[in-house]
């Protein structure tokens, strides 16, 4: 590995000045760099909201031809074929939902969506003020993941987070176990066998994350056989994948030890009802 593969690995990288930090990603515009860790750290991507940032994003939500950003711009209509039945209201969990423009959004193209949203619990606290002072009906907020055992949900929303959550194979079965009609997954980095030993197989590999100085993230990437299979053991099947192009990845500084790594969305299916 490179000096600078080195260095973009290293703790040191977070204590260079923020000027040196920027130029390096400038010039190499690494988004991931392999770590030899085996489970991801605590207190890992510590997303914090607040009340005036939520208030903002109403109030703009509001006032303009506004629609958020979202890793999958077409959910709306995914929704809309599935469930196009108006008069059936069905219950949507969003999963590491993040804004309250997201749930506007959803709301204002399926009047028949009861949303439910579960985040940190700090993000929850601002997202139940904001529910109280603007009396935001159809806004459920989950506190922790024994009450979302609580509801039955005809649809799941994991948008760009399982890859950061250390116990996603509890996750994910416990999401099984609740019996949803489908399971999406969006923004999820899979990868295709180790390239240059084909003897190392593993089921998940742990990366750095940088695209987003001064913060940084780590994650998992996943094989994707081996994470499709967690589904098809429980007789979800995949309706479709595709790429997703909300973000131009940079694997190159990976490709010398994957076969294959893509940024993908997947939709899984419960074939037990």
């Amino acid at each position: 590995m490179s000096f600078w593969g080195n260095l973009y690995q290293s703790r040191i990288i977070k204590y260079l000045p923020g000027y040196f930090r920027k130029k390096l990603k400038k010039h190499f515009n690494y988004y991931f760099v392999d770590t030899s860790l085996s489970k991801l750290p605590e207190n890992n991507y510590p997303f914090i909201t607040t009340l005036e940032k939520q208030e903002n994003l109403m109030h703009r939500f509001n006032s303009e031809n506004y629609i958020p950003w979202t890793t999958c711009p077409y959910l709306v209509q995914i929704l809309k074929t599935i469930f196009h039945n108006q008069s059936h209201d069905f219950n949507f969990l969003d999963f590491g939902g993040e804004n309250i423009d997201y749930f506007l959004y959803l709301k204002k193209n399926l009047k028949n969506l009861n949303y439910y949203y579960f985040n940190q619990k700090k993000n929850n606290e601002v997202l139940k003020v904001l529910k109280k002072k603007y009396s935001i009906e159809d806004l459920n907020i989950i506190n922790d993941l024994d009450d979302i055992k609580k509801n039955k949900y005809q649809f799941i929303n994991l948008g760009s987070v399982i890859q950061y959550v250390e116990n996603y194979k509890s996750a994910l079965n416990m999401f099984m176990d609740l019996n949803p009609e489908y399971i999406f997954l969006t923004g999820i980095h899979f990868f295709k066998g180790i390239y240059r030993d084909k003897s190392n197989q593993r089921e998940n590999t742990i990366v750095k994350q940088l695209n987003v100085f001064p913060q940084i993230n780590f994650l998992y990437f996943f094989e994707y056989e081996t994470f499709i299979n967690m589904f098809k053991s429980k007789k979800f099947e995949l309706i479709f994948k595709t790429s997703n192009y909300t973000d131009k990845i940079n694997y190159n500084n990976l490709v010398n030890k994957y076969d294959k790594v893509e940024y993908a969305d997947i939709m899984m299916k419960n074939m037990n009802n």
